[in-house]
């Protein structure tokens, strides 16, 4: 133990990396207790989570969740941001931490809810964005069913907002909690529609509705965190009955890895040759 706290000490981006694993890990395990304890008071079974869709999410959340994916693309990062340091900035240094924090949370979401927008418009986006709605059992598991493509680009996208706004590192802890709970319980198995609130904050009743195989409905509800910009500009769709079917209609993809990684490849190169 001591050998390896002294081979943190000595590399800096490791013990960084090892941190902020740990961290997101520690959030994530209490996500899930939380989720599926909550799931066995709506009398919700288990049977679901030994199925092949929800294994294969789950190797998505090991992926991602145990900085594979962090590893893969350091070398890509590390070599972009300190190109983009002239874009950062540092409004919320003198705001209060949790003025600040909302802030945050408030930018962030209007930005990814756009981004959201664009990835089922845009058919290059969609390409990539579609693998997150091949699921057809959804569980708290599929919100970590992302493309490394997609995961890629929406990370380089979201640094420019990170660096203009110049987000304190004690913000990040309560922005990935919230966002970390926020995507894992919206992709739960519970019926919950926030009551009212549910026109400001993301419910899983809203979000289910996102995943439907109804075109008109699956087009809609973009927002991460926050309802309220579904609301504004007439994305906000309520279901006339709880879904029963996930997926896309007419888009079959194989339940492995390998082939959810070449789909959207595949997709793109049929849209060419048509």
């Amino acid at each position: 133990m001591k050998e390896l706290i002294a081979f943190l000490a000595r590399h800096r981006s490791i013990r960084e990396l090892v941190i902020s694993t740990a961290t997101a890990l520690a959030i994530y395990l209490v996500c899930t207790l939380l989720i599926l304890l909550a799931e066995r008071r709506g009398e919700r079974g288990f049977v679901v989570y030994r199925s092949r869709n929800a294994l294969n999410d789950l190797a998505y959340a090991v992926f991602y969740k145990c900085s594979i994916y962090n590893v893969l693309v350091f070398p890509l990062f590390a070599f972009v941001v300190p190109r983009v340091q002239f874009l950062r900035r540092a409004p919320l240094a003198n705001l209060p931490k949790p003025a600040a924090v909302i802030l945050c949370w408030i930018v962030f979401d209007f930005l990814i809810y756009w981004l959201h927008r664009m990835q089922h418009a845009v058919g290059p986006l969609w390409a990539f964005h579609s693998v997150h709605h091949t699921q057809t059992e959804l569980t708290f598991l599929s919100a970590n069913r992302i493309h490394f493509v997609e995961q890629l680009y929406a990370g380089l996208l979201m640094m420019i907002p990170a660096l203009l706004l110049g987000v304190p590192q004690p913000l990040w802890f309560p922005l990935l909690a919230a966002q970390i709970f926020s995507e894992a319980m919206q992709h739960a198995r519970l019926n919950w529609t926030f009551g009212r609130i549910g026109r400001l904050i993301v419910s899983p009743a809203f979000h289910a509705v996102h995943h439907s195989t109804d075109e008109r409905e699956y087009n809609g509800n973009y927002g991460l965190i926050f309802s309220i910009w579904d609301a504004a500009f007439g994305t906000f769709v309520v279901a006339e009955a709880p879904v029963r079917r996930f997926g896309v209609e007419g888009m079959e993809v194989r339940e492995s890895l390998a082939a959810q990684f070449l789909h959207p490849f595949r997709l793109l190169l049929s849209r060419q040759r048509g």
